[in-house]
């Protein structure tokens, strides 16, 4: 279970949208402030700041993106490449927009990249979810929503190791950034995964926790279901295979959750509330 189910506090963010399609990659979530110029006192002062821009307007929201980085709140910056502008002016448009640096920027060509990243830090997820991955000479290379970069050597999953190379680069991201997956091997690696492969002296320690937290929620899950009188085929939007591995804590993604929560009729942030107090309440879930 990749989303961070805890009692949800609110996360104040401001997302600057100087693009003139941004608002498609909004979240529908409460505590998110949208501006729509790069005024610096908005930039002196936001927390959680998120820009999204297209590429040749860079120059434009500079002085914005500075003040915000110098404050060690700029969360994200969303450069949405132009259909006619070429991967490769990306410095010179960095140079001539005066910034120094490529940290926290994200390049996309789709919304769901933007979409993703907001909507985990809107739920308070983002250390636990995907933004964007690929593979480059035999490593994996994976930022969280959180901006944090995982490089992993291939040979250090096993799993991924079996896949032929030319075959390696064939994977999806999750839509909600749960985990990346290989459809022809069948192949699920989530963030959990890559840390434990970057640090093996934690393997057993994380996977106990994770498939003891797994385990609990999943119990959790299925308590609710019970208590609403819903049987594991009445969850619209998920087949019945899908609410038992969510019940066994094997599955449990963004959009999972958000369809249990609208068969159970709450909104998503009460749903994981319930969820997180019926595990605090009954830390012994596990052994049921």
């Amino acid at each position: 279970m990749s989303v961070q189910l805890s009692v949800a506090e609110a996360t104040e963010i401001t997302v600057l949208v100087h693009d003139p399609c941004g608002r498609v990659a909004l979240p529908n979530a409460e505590g998110i402030r949208v501006v729509e110029q790069p005024h610096l006192q908005t930039a002196e002062h936001a927390r959680n700041v998120f820009v999204l821009v297209l590429a040749t307007e860079l120059p434009q929201v500079a002085h914005f993106v500075s003040a915000a980085n110098r404050r060690h709140q700029l969360r994200a910056l969303f450069v949405r490449e132009n259909t006619d502008f070429s991967l490769h002016w990306f410095p010179f448009m960095f140079e001539k927009a005066g910034l120094r640096t490529f940290r926290n920027t994200l390049v996309h060509k789709e919304w769901s990249l933007p979409s993703r990243v907001l909507r985990a830090w809107a739920h308070g997820a983002q250390h636990e979810l995907i933004a964007d991955a690929s593979i480059a000479d035999d490593r994996l290379f994976v930022k969280s929503c959180a901006m944090e970069l995982f490089e992993v050597p291939v040979d250090k999953i096993p799993a991924l190791k079996a896949v032929p190379p030319a075959d390696r680069n064939k994977f999806e991201i999750d839509e909600d950034g749960s985990f990346l997956h290989w459809p022809g091997a069948d192949i699920h690696l989530d963030l959990d995964t890559l840390r434990v492969a970057i640090n093996p002296s934690a393997r057993r320690r994380a996977f106990y926790a994770k498939a003891i937290r797994n385990t609990q929620y999943g119990k959790a899950i299925a308590r609710l279901r019970q208590e609403k009188g819903l049987k594991q085929s009445e969850i619209p939007g998920l087949s019945e295979r899908q609410v038992r591995r969510m019940e066994r804590g094997e599955s449990s993604g963004y959009e999972s959750l958000s369809k249990m929560a609208v068969a159970h009729g709450v909104s998503l942030d009460k749903y994981l509330n319930e969820l997180a107090i019926i595990v605090a309440e009954k830390p012994d879930l596990e052994r049921e």
